[in-house]
């Protein structure tokens, strides 16, 4: 019976493929932590080099059932790297530090609720089918490539 790899293990260049090598601390500054999601915590962070705000999700994989954990996250990346659509997000890469992938994508300013919030009326029917229209398409994108969103 064939082991298991260890949990951030890059032997397996499939897995080794996903991952860029350079040190994330040494990329992304200005980390600020804005949401916290099913697996880590999401961060709004700045790339030093091209100035480009991007969101990334931290993930942690060590711990109980970390073999699991690594199995999840490896299948979210895959997914997120075969995304190509303007209304779903956008995969930057992926980078590993100690027993934690920081997960890079497009950073999205504000939701439907935010812009609400600060315009402070109800959106006109126009706005409203605008949103709905990209959610949908969006949707469709996802549906057609045989996933769900949750």
């Amino acid at each position: 019976m064939p082991v298991a790899p260890r949990p951030g293990s890059l032997k397996d260049p499939d897995v080794a493929e996903l991952f860029e090598r350079e040190d994330p601390d040494k990329i992304f500054d200005d980390l600020r932590e804005i949401g916290h999601g099913s697996f880590g915590a999401v961060y709004y962070a700045r790339h030093n080099i091209t100035n480009e705000v991007v969101a990334i999700k931290k993930m942690s994989y060590n711990g109980k059932q970390s073999l699991e954990k690594w199995q999840d996250i490896l299948k979210e990346i895959r997914f997120l790297t075969r995304l190509k659509h303007p209304n779903c997000i956008k995969y930057h890469g992926c980078y590993l530090k100690e027993q934690t992938v920081w997960l890079v994508m497009e950073y999205c300013l504000g939701s439907t609720s935010d812009i609400i919030e600060v315009h402070k009326e109800p959106l006109l029917e126009e706005e409203i089918s605008a949103i709905c229209s990209g959610c949908i398409n969006g949707l469709h994108y996802l549906h057609h490539q045989g996933r769900i969103h949750r």
